[in-house]
């Protein structure tokens, strides 16, 4: 169950053609990811200029990993690149 919602996540990830996105995700599906060591703290900066890192929680260690409240059950949604 959780390797299809991987799959599924990591299938929309590649759709994208670029990296600048983030990733919400309803709690339940972020904590099983958290678990399952697929969200890690990583470092992220201002706009990717190296101002101001932050650690914060990251899917593959690379897309920003957020919590939507309003997501039910192991909803997630990947964004849109920024250029």
């Amino acid at each position: 169950m959780l390797q299809k919602i991987i799959d599924a996540i990591d299938g929309e990830i590649a759709k994208r053609n670029s990296d600048n996105f983030g990733i919400r995700f309803s709690l339940d599906l972020f904590n099983v990811l958290v678990r399952a060591g697929n969200i890690k703290m990583a470092t992220f900066s201002a706009f990717g200029t190296g101002a101001f890192p932050e650690q914060l929680p990251a899917y593959d260690g690379k897309y920003f990993a957020s919590v939507d409240i309003e997501f039910d059950g192991l909803e997630f949604e990947v964004g849109i690149p920024n250029p």
